[in-house]
């Protein structure tokens, strides 16, 4: 399994999005009060590329496309439409504070 290191925690904001390019895909970085969790950089229902901004309520992405909202959590899940997948969770991990995620799609 082939991990890249995407960004250091201390330089992550907590209620905040960022936006990263890894291997030659977009990747969003979610911190949350609850921990960190990766998604793929672009909205499931509009192919707009998310970039750096504030997560709404402290806890879920926004699009600002067309307003679609996923949980900023494990499932990335939709909760307003117009967006019916969910985001894509990419594995990762934080080894000696710094955010890896797995680049399975090199593969």
């Amino acid at each position: 399994m082939n991990y890249v290191a995407v960004a250091a925690v201390s330089d992550l904001r907590e209620g905040f999005l960022s936006a990263h390019e890894v291997e030659g895909r977009a990747v969003v970085i979610a911190t949350t009060a609850d921990g960190i969790h990766v998604y793929d950089g672009t909205c499931p229902h509009s192919d707009f590329q998310f970039g750096h901004a504030r997560l709404r309520r402290g806890c879920e992405v926004e699009c600002q496309m067309h307003g679609a909202r996923f949980r900023a959590d494990a499932t990335g899940a939709v909760t307003k439409g117009p967006a019916k997948e969910p985001l894509q969770v990419l594995e990762s991990r934080v080894i000696d504070g710094v955010v890896e995620v797995l680049v399975d799609w090199l593969c």
